[in-house]
C-alpha cells in the first residue's frame, strides 16, 4: 500500500523547501492548490529547492496537484489515495485588515478541520501554525500566557494550549482558534494532531535564495535595498535587548522532515510520542546584534535602532507595525519537546553570520531580479 502525502501552500516560502524535504520519504504527495493555481510554477518552485539542495528531480515525479476548493474523500479516492499517511497544512492567509475577519477565518480555521475529517490521516495531521497566536506581547515584563512575568523578566510560553491571548489581527484570530479546536477533536475523537509554531521566517542559511517573498524581514530586506539606494539608514523602533523568534526556511524544513519521519516510525509502544505544540524559532539574536551584523556585512550603517525620522522610515513603520511588534517580543518560546525530538543540526539556530548572510543573499536575489525585469 502507498504511503502518501496531503499538502497544502506548497507553492509558498515555507511549502516549497518542506514539500522538497519531504518527498523521498512519501510514495505520492498531493499538493492542493488555491484559486490562483499554477502547477508548472509549483512545480517549478520545488524543483529549485531540489536543484540547490542536492535533491533528487525525478521525485516530483510522485508529485499530483488537485485545487483545494471543492476537495473531499471522493476527490482522493478519484486521485487514487485509498489511505493518508499524513497531512501537511501550510497554507495561510496572512490578513491584517479587522475587516476580513471572517474571510480569513475561513481560509485559516475552517480548511484545517475540512482537511482533517477528509483524509484521516493514519499517521499525524501537522498543522503549521504561529507563535503569533500569543500576540507580540510587548517589551518584556508583561504577565504571560502561563502566568509568568510581570516582574521585568519574558514571560515563557510553553508547548501547550495558549490560553491568555492577545488576538492582535485576524490571522492571529484564526490560528488560535484553530489550535484550540483541532486540539478539541483531538482530545474528543482521538486525532493525532500536532501545531508547530514558527517564527519569523528568514530565507535559507544553507544553501541560496530560490524564490521572492514579500512578507517579514523579506520586506524589511526590500527597505534596506531603497535605503541604501539613498544613502540614509532605515531606522527600526525597537528595543536592541530583545531577541525576537527568528527561523531560516530550510532550518524549519529539516525540522519538520525529522518530526514526519518520527511520526512514520512510532515509538514502539503503539504512538509515535510526538508531543501536540512545538516552537520553531531562535531566540539568540538581538536586535542590537542583528542591526550590527548586518551594518559590518554591508560595510555601513544602514540599518538604525530608534524613533523614525524620515519618510522612509516612517512608511516603513507604518506598514510594517505588527512585525515591527513582534520584534518587540516579550515572551521566550519554550522548546524543549522538541529539543528532545529534533537532532540539533535540525533545529532552527540564527545567529549573527546567518541573519547577516540572509540579507546581504535577498539583496542580491533583489538586485538580480531587478536586472532581469530591465533586461526583458
Amino acid at each position: 500500500m502507498s504511503r502518501n502525502l496531503v499538502v497544502t501552500g506548497g507553492s509558498g516560502l515555507v511549502g516549497a523547501e518542506l514539500v522538497a524535504a519531504l518527498l523521498p520519504a512519501f510514495d505520492r504527495t498531493l499538493v492542493l492548490t488555491g484559486r490562483q493555481a499554477d502547477p508548472a510554477g509549483l512545480r517549478a518552485r520545488i524543483a529549485a529547492v531540489l536543484a540547490v539542495t542536492g535533491g533528487d528531480g525525478t521525485l516530483l515525479d510522485r508529485l499530483d496537484t488537485h485545487p483545494l476548493d471543492g476537495f473531499g474523500a471522493d476527490a482522493l479516492a478519484r486521485l487514487g489515495y485509498g489511505t493518508v499517511a499524513q497531512v501537511w497544512n501550510i497554507g495561510a492567509t496572512l490578513s491584517y485588515d479587522p475587516a476580513k475577519l471572517r474571510s480569513t477565518v475561513a481560509a485559516n480555521t475552517a480548511v484545517p478541520l475540512r482537511l482533517l475529517a477528509a483524509c484521516r490521516p493514519e499517521e499525524r495531521f501537522f498543522q503549521v501554525s504561529t507563535v503569533g497566536v500569543t500576540g507580540p506581547g510587548g517589551p518584556t515584563g508583561r504577565t504571560g500566557p502561563g502566568g509568568e512575568g510581570g516582574d521585568g523578566r519574558p514571560s515563557v510560553v510553553l508547548e501547550e494550549p495558549v490560553w491568555d491571548v492577545d488576538a492582535v489581527n485576524p490571522y492571529v484570530v484564526s490560528k488560535v482558534l484553530t489550535e484550540h479546536m483541532l486540539d478539541n477533536l483531538r482530545h474528543r475523537h482521538g486525532h493525532r494532531v500536532t501545531s508547530l509554531r514558527i517564527g519569523s521566517v528568514l530565507g535559507p542559511a544553507r544553501h541560496p535564495v530560490v524564490q521572492a517573498n514579500r512578507a517579514g524581514y523579506f520586506t524589511l530586506v526590500e527597505m534596506v535595498a531603497k535605503a541604501r539606494l539613498r544613502g540614509v539608514p532605515l531606522t527600526l523602533d525597537v528595543s536592541g535587548d530583545v531577541a525576537p523568534p527568528l527561523a531560516h526556511v530550510d532550518q524549519i524544513a529539516a525540522s519538520c522532515a525529522a518530526l514526519a519521519e518520527q511520526a512514520r516510525g512510532g515509538d514502539g509502544r503503539g504512538g509515535d510520542g510526538l508531543g501536540a505544540y512545538y516552537h520553531l524559532g531562535d531566540q539568540r539574536l538581538t536586535n542590537a546584534a542583528a542591526v550590527a551584523a548586518v551594518n559590518e556585512a554591508l560595510g555601513a550603517e544602514v540599518l538604525a535602532l530608534g524613533p523614525a525620522r524620515t519618510a522612509l522610515d516612517r512608511a516603513f513603520a507604518s506598514v510594517n507595525a505588527d512585525n515591527l511588534a513582534f520584534m518587540e517580543c516579550g515572551f521566550v518560546f519554550d522548546h524543549r519537546q522538541l529539543d528532545a525530538r529534533v537532532p540539533e543540526s535540525a533545529r532552527p539556530a540564527v545567529d549573527a553570520a546567518s541573519f547577516a548572510g540572509f540579507v546581504t543573499g535577498q539583496l542580491e536575489f533583489l538586485a538580480r531580479r531587478r536586472e532581469e525585469v530591465r533586461a526583458a
